[in-house]
This record gives structure tokens, sequence and C-alpha cells, in this order.
């Protein structure tokens, strides 16, 4: 009997499993993991469920699939005319529209000039509690962007496993904070990295006063700073180190638990927005979603700001 992963989902992280991805199935109930999620807990991500009426059951779930996608096909093809449900706030508007017009989301039905399914949850259903009795369906409206990364994360982070990897939190912590409107934790990570900046400043001065003209490899530039150590200090390259061990802090911490710390924040808000908004709808567009305006700020900021700190001291 073949193993279909089509219209299946990883039962570890709950996205949707494709034939060209790396799957390993459980030996005991069949239950189907990326690699990458089976080698990150090192067993069945059900283990628990073995044995019990509640065992994942992969004939069951197959034939769910396939009726699952013979109804996303009705459903396709009665509104290939007329308006249709937008897969992102289900609104619905005229189908000759591009974009939904109350949540900007694309008309992904008239992609390439016919339908195409995708959706907004990774896979996880609507009614998923990511925590603190918020949905995987609230958490969409508040992210907004990308979504079919976040909520997946969202559905397996929790206080036991916080870590996953987000490389635009590593690449740029301050800008990728601040454009998801985390602001104190954006503000924390701007100032600590304009701190190393400014850590390394000393040393980067005493590098071009020694004659550097940009075309130098790593290892000349290191070996005419160690020359000249005595003229340049030994506590100026002690500051740069720390400099660079603290930006590079900076981003591991980021890159392993922004994702987590995305979820807290979206979960917060949310529940917030519930319980005090007198519109909902507005107050997901200005408290979530993303600000890109926000994130060239900060990353001008950690840029340039060290610099301009330099003149004054």
């Amino acid at each position: 009997m073949s193993f279909k992963t089509n219209g299946v989902t990883c039962v570890r992280c709950h996205a949707y499993l494709f034939d060209d991805d790396d799957v390993v199935y459980c030996p005991v109930c069949g239950g189907p993991h990326h690699r990458d999620c089976y080698n990150e807990i090192g067993h069945c991500a059900l283990e628990a469920l073995h044995g019990t009426d509640k065992q994942y059951d992969k004939l069951k779930t197959a034939e769910q699939a396939d009726l699952e996608n013979e109804a996303k096909r009705e459903h396709t093809d009665e509104n290939t005319e007329g308006e249709v449900a937008c897969r992102m706030c289900n609104e619905r508007y005229d189908f000759s529209l591009n974009t939904c017009p109350k949540c900007g989301a694309p008309n992904i039905a008239k992609v390439g000039g016919s339908f195409v399914s995708f959706d907004f949850l990774g896979g996880v259903p609507a009614d998923c509690d990511i925590g603190d009795g918020v949905t995987a369906e609230e958490a969409k409206w508040l992210v907004a962007a990308n979504t079919s990364r976040y909520i997946p994360k969202f559905a397996v982070l929790n206080k036991n496993n916080r870590t996953s990897w987000n490389w635009m939190a590593f690449l740029f912590p301050c800008g990728w904070l601040l454009s998801r409107k985390m602001y104190k934790s954006g503000i924390v990570a701007g100032l600590l990295t304009v701190i190393a900046s400014i850590l390394y400043l000393p040393l980067s001065n005493a590098i071009y006063n020694l004659g550097y003209m940009g075309n130098e490899t790593y290892t000349d530039i290191a070996a005419n700073v160690l020359e000249h150590i005595s003229d340049i200090g030994a506590a100026v390259v002690v500051f740069a180190v720390l400099g660079g061990v603290l930006n590079l802090v900076i981003r591991i911490i980021s890159g392993i638990f922004g994702d987590y710390l995305y979820k807290r924040y979206t979960i917060e808000t949310v529940k917030k927005i519930r319980n005090e908004s007198a519109d909902m709808n507005y107050d997901y567009r200005k408290k979530g979603g993303v600000n890109m305006f926000l994130f060239f700020i900060g990353f001008m900021a950690v840029e340039y700001l060290p610099s301009i700190i330099a003149m004054f001291i």
C-alpha cells in the first residue's frame, strides 16, 4: 500500500506535505512527518496516542483529504463567475476584482486564469487553539502577511518548545521586530546593536589610520592589527571583540526566539482587541500586519546611528 501526501499534513507542524518533501512515517501508526520535524523530537509527534482509539489512521486521513479536495473543486467550479470568497477573511466580493476589498488579499482564484488552492493557515485548523484561547483564525487576522509560515509555527511553539529559526529576525533583528510592531523588543534589540557597533568603532578607526584602503582581505587586516597592537591598544581590540560577540548574540537570540516572541505578542494583542476593541477590523490592521517603513527606520538606525554618536564622543 502506498502512502499519499496529497492533501495530508505533517502531524508535528500541521503544514501540508507535498510530493517533493522529505517525509518520514511513524512505524507504529503511520503518521507522516517532515524529516526535520521527526528528528527534532526523535519520535512520533502522536506517540502519546499510540494504542488508543485516537491513534492516527492513515487510511481515514487519506479518505478525508480526498473528500476535502473534491469539495474544494466543487466549490471552485461554482465560483468561476459572480462572487468569490476571500481565502483570507472570508469576505465575498466580485470575481472580477484582483484583490479583496476588505483585507487586500490577492484573488488567488484568478491566478493564471484558473483556480488554485491556497491555505492561509498553512494546514492548521481554523479553530486550533494556539494559546490562551486564541484561535489560528484570530491569529491570522493579526499576522496578515505570510500567515502560512507563522500560523503553523504558532501551533507548535509553547512554553516547553520556544525555539525555531527565523532568518529575517537573525539578519535584521531591530528591523524585523519593529516591522511586526513589537516595539519594545525592537527598541531593545536596536539599542543593543548600536552599543555593539560603538564598541567596535575605536578599532575601525584604528584600522583606517593604519592605511586601510578597502581592498585588503580580513587576513591582511588582522595581521596588520596584530603587528601594531601596541600602538592600537589591547583595550581597543577587547572592546571590538565584545562588540562583535554582542552583535552575534543579539542575532542568534532573535533568530531562535523571534517566532515565539511574535506568537506571544499575537496572543496578547488578539485578546486585548477581543476584549476592548470597538472596531476589531481597524485594530487588527493597526496593531498587526507588517510596517515596512518601520523596518527601514530600524535598519537605518542601527547602520548609521553609531557613526553619528561617535562624532560627539
